[in-house]
C-alpha cells in the first residue's frame, strides 16, 4: 500500500513539474517605456535581448525576458540592468526582475527617469526582414 501511494506520489511531482516549468516562454524582444521627469515626456521603445539601449544618460541592457502562455493570467518578466552615465563614474543603479503586472515591486528609484517593462514578446526574424526587391541598378547611357 505504501509503495502505491509513493507511486502516485511520483506521478503527481512530475506531472507538477512538467506543467509549471512549461509555463514560460522565452522572448527576443522587450517593450519598455520611459518617463522623463524633466520633460513629462513617455517614451515607449523595444530592445532586443542581450542589446543595449541608451535612453538619456541611461544605458538598459536586457538580459533575457520571459512571458506567460496565453492559458494562464498575462505577465512578462524580464532581467534587466541599467547603468546611469551621468557621472564621470558609469555605475549600475539598477540589476534585477521587473514585472510588467507590478511596476513599483520592484522599480529603477533615479530622481530624473521611470523605467517600466510593459510586455516581452517573441519575434520572428525572418518576418522583420524586408521582401522588397532591391531597385534596379541604373542603366548608364553614353552621348
Amino acid at each position: 500500500m505504501k509503495l502505491l501511494h509513493l507511486f502516485i506520489a511520483l506521478i503527481f511531482l512530475s506531472i507538477s513539474k512538467i506543467v509549471f516549468a512549461s509555463q514560460w516562454i522565452e522572448g527576443n524582444r522587450l517593450v519598455i517605456q520611459g518617463l522623463d521627469k524633466i520633460t513629462a515626456r513617455i517614451k515607449t521603445f523595444e530592445v532586443d535581448v542581450s542589446k543595449t539601449y541608451k535612453f538619456g544618460v541611461l544605458d538598459i541592457f536586457v538580459e533575457r525576458c520571459v512571458f506567460s502562455k496565453p492559458i494562464f493570467k498575462p505577465e512578462s518578466l524580464a532581467y534587466i540592468k541599467i547603468k546611469d552615465n551621468s557621472d564621470r563614474l558609469s555605475e549600475v543603479k539598477f540589476k534585477g526582475w521587473m514585472f510588467a503586472s507590478s511596476p513599483a515591486l520592484n522599480a529603477l528609484e533615479n530622481s530624473v527617469y521611470d523605467i517600466s517593462i510593459l510586455a516581452c514578446k517573441k519575434v520572428d526574424k525572418q518576418s522583420e526582414k524586408s521582401s522588397s526587391v532591391p531597385p534596379k541598378e541604373r542603366m548608364s547611357t553614353s552621348n
